[in-house]
């Protein structure tokens, strides 16, 4: 993964001996804007890094290229190091305070010490987050571009939406030292409106446009099913997977199931499927446009059908498959383009699956072989698709071991994307469990972070484990890493301390992070 592992599916971290290092071939001069440089087929050339000669980094290791994707997001930082402004902002549609204090925080564990920025908005519970993490991470008060969450402006239709007048005012406080030209600016969505603003800047942008060929980003899974009405079907994951004889991807498939963009053929949609899966099959209705688990039924009914709102306009669809009865496994992949970023990791989901809470990395419970099954699928996937940036999949293993794709991430940086990149940047492969919590009122993210210090729980670069927490947020979804290079059971005994921790500091309570027992 990254620079030091490119390409790699492997089932587990590799023996500490040695590491495969990859070294990318140098970018072609014509590659470039909002997504993966061409590279050579060169780049496939595998070196080895011998941990037990002592080399201190990574910069020792590999020969650095000319910037490319790959290397600009997950490789190490040297002299030269194009630096990226993550602006992970909402939508103009979601712009609120918890959206906002949420999005714009999930991206600092990307942000390299000395080399990035972070646009973040003006408000008081991420100042002080800001401030915690800064001093513990070693970032310059620089690298933090402020903006005003709500600006005022005028009432005319041609106003400028949120997200531009936050870009305007990041652009406008960059550091004396920072060349547009030669930051890469990495937007949560990178929507028509920030595609023109960037161009208007000159800035490179990192990610795929909002607006794809095949169907709003935002809505790719809705491309795991045909319409229901043959009047409205496009090509689907039924058309992109191979043949039964062709291949390893050929054992994976996506849920049975129907796209409806009214009620009347939500109600047909239920028929058909009933007449085409075994008779007590269950079924789930999705909204295609939503996130998070947000208005996902499982276990609908018919009657319930024609009390589901569709949103004005007929572009917006809702899903209606059947229910995967898994074996309890639901590994997710993240891709970069068409490159697997590392192993399969496992889910940790909460509310009967519906909303995913963070990883286990690399997956405990995924086969080598099941790991090369899902790539092969995904990389299928990405021949439709065309996609020059991050992007992932979710998967649920039925009882007869089968991958069902359930959901695509497409549209914006996958939920511990950030975390992948600070691990990336390692010399050594770390076994991570990422969640969250929701911190109890009174107790400030300089208080947590002592209080993990204090008990020998706070991330140590040197022994490469610890527990790292960057979103602190009273009464809502904070999100944290435990990480080792050591083992998943160090792993465990550090989740298993933080618990007790954050109990305490919930007054005794159980607490809200999840914790799986391997």
């Amino acid at each position: 993964f990254g620079s030091k592992r490119l390409h790699q599916t492997i089932l587990r971290p590799v023996p500490p001996a040695r590491v495969p290092v990859r070294t990318p071939s140098p970018m072609s001069a014509s590659c470039v804007l909002g997504g993966m440089s061409k590279r050579e087929k060169s780049s496939d050339t595998v070196s080895t890094f011998d941990r037990s000669e002592g080399a201190s980094s990574c910069d020792e290791a590999v020969e650095l290229p000319r910037q490319d994707l790959y290397s600009l997001l997950l490789g190490p930082s040297h002299v030269g190091t194009a630096s990226i402004l993550f602006a992970w902002w909402p939508t103009a549609e979601a712009w609120s305070h918890n959206e906002l204090i949420e999005r714009c925080t999930r991206c600092l564990p990307g942000a390299r010490p000395g080399v990035d920025l972070v646009a973040l908005p003006r408000l008081g519970e991420v100042e002080e987050l800001w401030a915690a993490w800064a001093a513990q991470q070693g970032l310059g008060a620089w690298q933090a571009l402020w903006f005003d969450p709500f600006p005022q402006h005028g009432a005319s239709r041609a106003a400028p939406t949120p997200p531009e007048l936050a870009l305007d005012e990041v652009v406008a406080a960059l550091p004396a030292h920072t060349a547009l030209g030669s930051t890469f600016f990495y937007p949560m969505y990178l929507t028509s409106a920030m595609a023109v603003a960037c161009e208007r800047y000159g800035m490179p942008a990192v990610g795929d446009a909002a607006d794809h060929r095949i169907c709003q980003l935002g809505c790719a899974k809705a491309w795991l099913h045909p319409h229901v009405n043959p009047r409205k079907r496009v090509p689907s994951l039924r058309n992109a997977l191979p043949a039964a004889s062709a291949g390893p991807a050929a054992a994976v498939r996506g849920p049975w199931g129907y796209i409806a963009s009214s009620t009347e053929e939500l109600r047909e949609a239920m028929r058909r499927l009933r007449g085409e899966l075994p008779c007590g099959t269950r079924f789930v209705l999705k909204p295609s446009w939503a996130s998070g688990g947000d208005g996902i039924i499982l276990n609908v009914k018919e009657e319930q059908l024609g009390s589901f709102d569709f949103p004005p306009g007929e572009e917006h669809t809702v899903i209606l498959e059947e229910f995967v009865e898994g074996r309890g496994d639901s590994p997710t992949l993240y891709m970069l383009a068409a490159e697997p970023c590392g192993p399969l990791a496992d889910q940790i989901l909460a509310d009967n699956g519906t909303v995913n809470d963070g990883n286990c990395w690399p997956s405990v419970l995924a086969s080598e072989q099941l790991t090369q099954t899902c790539v092969a699928a995904a990389k299928d996937i990405q021949r439709v698709w065309g996609l020059s940036s991050q992007w992932g999949l979710d998967f649920v293993v039925d009882r007869h071991g089968t991958p069902i794709i359930v959901d695509l991430n497409m549209g914006r940086p996958n939920g511990n994307f950030s975390v992948r990149l600070w691990e990336s940047r390692f010399c050594q492969h770390l076994y991570m469990h990422t969640s969250s919590w929701k911190p109890p009122a009174g107790i400030t993210a300089k208080v947590l972070f002592g209080a993990l210090q204090k008990r020998g729980l706070a991330w140590d670069p040197g022994s490469l484990q610890g527990v790292l927490v960057y979103q602190h947020f009273h009464g809502q979804s904070s999100a944290y890493v435990v990480a080792s290079a050591s083992s998943w059971e160090k792993v465990d005994s550090y989740v298993g301390r933080l618990q007790v921790l954050m109990a305490e500091l919930s007054d005794g309570g159980s607490g809200d992070s999840a914790y799986v027992v391997r």
